[in-house]
């Protein structure tokens, strides 16, 4: 066994460096090791000779590599354009009502028109209805994009007529999803603040072992106008309609071709229901002012959805706009996204 495993070593030979007089001892080679030419010497590849020494080209080596690996780190964005690249399911869709919405009282809650204020305030109102108005024909009209191949203007219509019935629908279908407890109707018509509210209000029901509420629409109440004249710019000067459009906003959003429109439509309506607390069937006249929007990111739009229930502007709201006051309680619209996204950028 120990003669197989000799046989099968090298044997030992002696090899005459051709640079020096010292021999060198090292194992047999079993081919024949040739020298490069004298020309040839110069010109070989410097990938291929050894060197002296290696730390330079080991250091050099190593810093290229720091600074390629430097390269690729991803850099960090500002909050601004990390908002900007923010999609829809991202941002969400409840942020709120829209700052400086003016909605005016109800007559008994104003000033006598003998009284300058009472003009003064209505003067406000044309104002801000305007303002609005004009908000909708440049982001719809004005500002859209031109068809990349046509060159033609993509205008959006602007649904002036349509907004009254869309309220009404999603107010009567909101409330018979509520009383049934049907949680995918009314994720499908809801904003998410109110869709947590009508959940909670389920488990609540479910608790007290009462999961279904009664709930039905007798009618609504005001004067009825003919089709033809109940429509947009004759419908808003109609006195004592049953379901009027008292506020339609459009405010754009930190991304790119995207904005949402909210708008408020007042309902007078006579319901009748019967509440899960409860004995007895309840009728009543309502006078509603129910908040619907949409919102169109990156120049798609969504459906008109649920936003919830609002209450007109108070007195004191309206005489800090009369004197010219912008600062509104609470958040802007600016600050409530930033604080959507907070979670997703770590600011």
């Amino acid at each position: 066994m120990s003669q197989s495993i000799t046989r099968l070593l090298p044997m030992q030979a002696t090899v005459t460096s051709p640079f020096s007089a010292t021999t060198i001892t090292t194992r047999s080679i079993p081919h024949i090791v040739r020298r490069p030419c004298p020309e040839c010497a110069g010109i070989t590849s410097s990938l291929s000779t050894r060197q002296f020494s290696s730390t330079r080209r080991r250091d050099a080596l190593v810093k290229n590599n720091v600074t390629n690996i430097d390269s690729r780190l991803p850099k960090q964005s500002s909050m601004k354009s990390q908002v900007k690249k923010a999609s829809k399911q991202q941002m969400g869709n409840d942020l709120g009502k829209l700052p400086q919405t003016f909605i005016l009282p109800p007559a008994s809650e104003l000033p006598p028109w003998t009284t300058f204020k009472r003009t003064k305030i209505h003067w406000l109102q044309m104002k801000t209805a305007f303002k609005d108005w004009w908000s909708l024909v440049v982001f719809l009209k004005w500002d859209a994009k031109r068809d990349p191949l046509t060159g033609k203007k993509m205008r959006k219509p602007m649904e002036l007529n349509s907004r009254v019935a869309v309220a009404k629908d999603l107010h009567e279908r909101f409330h018979i999803a509520l009383g049934k407890g049907d949680m995918k109707i009314l994720q499908a018509l809801c904003c998410e603040g109110l869709l947590g509210t009508a959940r909670t209000r389920i488990e609540k029901r479910k608790v007290m072992r009462k999961p279904v509420e009664w709930w039905k629409l007798m009618g609504y109440t005001g004067l009825k106008y003919w089709s033809w004249l109940d429509r947009w710019p004759l419908s808003p000067l109609l006195p004592n309609s049953a379901a009027r459009v008292v506020s339609d906003r459009l405010a754009p959003l930190p991304v790119a071709d995207s904005y949402l429109r909210q708008c408020i439509v007042r309902i007078r309506s006579v319901q009748q229901y019967e509440l899960a607390d409860a004995e007895q069937t309840t009728t009543r006249d309502h006078t509603d002012y129910v908040v619907i929007q949409k919102i169109t990111s990156k120049g798609e739009d969504g459906e008109w959805k649920l936003w919830g229930l609002t209450e007109p502007t108070t007195m004191d709201e309206i005489d800090t706009m009369l004197a010219g006051g912008t600062k509104e309680i609470g958040t802007t619209l600016a600050e409530r996204i930033q604080d959507k996204l907070s979670n997703l950028t770590g600011v």
